[in-house]
């Protein structure tokens, strides 16, 4: 009865199932951690690697950026400087053209009105010598039907007569002359008074450039494009200026050569 009693007492040689259970989930869980450990080590190795490769990228991009920036800021500074100094030079030369081309027009108005009155001197004149051609001829009819023995003094009459004709017909070539000349510095005057009226607004628009600058205004190539537009106006003033008075010149030159052969021909008559 009592060797009954400790047979029963003995574990069974299969385990239970639970046991095995317990078992199996415990190996489990220890597997999973020590891989689950191996994976995370690794992991953190590598993403490490890859932030400071891209800290180093980021920093060399942030050196070229302001490196870049300082080099445009300087550009800009300096093309900025060249624009006021262009700037400050042309409103100098703008003054100075502005104030001399008023003064030319003046003077060019001046000389117009007495070349005119030249101009009419000199048509008076031309009248008074045609009046004394008539009286010549008259008087060489009269000679002809009174001395008719004087066949040569009326002949040097009569060459002095010719020589005046075509110093006529000359003095006709050189007043269409003149009057063509005037036509054109009449011409050129209203050019001249045009480019005048330009420089009024020149001078408002470098204004208005100057403004821009003070603002900060970045449109620098814009800027220098409309200083080159005044650059070439100024100089359009000037060409224009200086074909008005080699128009005066010329004109003036004219009637003097005129005023000697018609001295020339009264003095003869």
């Amino acid at each position: 009865m009592s060797e009954n009693d400790e047979l029963g007492n003995l574990p069974p040689m299969v385990p239970d199932r639970d046991d095995v259970d317990s078992h199996l989930t415990n190996k489990k869980a220890q597997q999973q951690e020590i891989v689950r450990g191996t994976y995370y080590t690794e992991k953190v190795k590598v993403s490490t690697w890859q932030v400071r490769v891209m800290l180093t990228l980021l920093t060399l991009a942030m050196l070229g950026a302001g490196y870049g920036g300082y080099y445009l800021y300087g550009e800009y500074q300096f093309d900025l400087r060249q624009a006021d100094l262009r700037i400050s030079d042309l409103e100098r030369r703008l003054s100075l053209a502005g104030d001399s081309a008023e003064d030319s027009a003046l003077n060019m108005i001046e000389r117009m009105d007495f070349n005119f009155t030249e101009i009419d001197k000199l048509w008076a004149a031309r009248r008074v010598i045609n009046r004394a051609l008539e009286d010549t001829q008259s008087s060489l009819v009269k000679l002809a039907l009174v001395n008719e023995g004087q066949d040569e003094v009326a002949a040097n009459n009569s060459a002095q007569i010719a020589n005046t004709n075509r110093s006529l017909t000359v003095s006709d070539t050189r007043i269409n002359s003149i009057t063509t000349d005037f036509d054109q510095l009449t011409r050129s005057m209203v050019n001249l008074n045009v480019d005048v009226q330009e420089l009024q607004g020149l001078r408002a628009d470098m204004e208005s450039i100057r403004q821009s600058l003070n603002s900060g205004d970045v449109n620098v190539l814009g800027l220098l494009g409309r200083l080159e537009y005044i650059e070439e106006s100024m100089e359009s003033v000037n060409a224009n200026r200086q074909q008005v008075n080699e128009s005066l010149l010329r004109i003036q030159e004219s009637i003097r050569s005129l005023q000697r052969s018609i001295n020339a021909q009264g003095s003869g008559i």
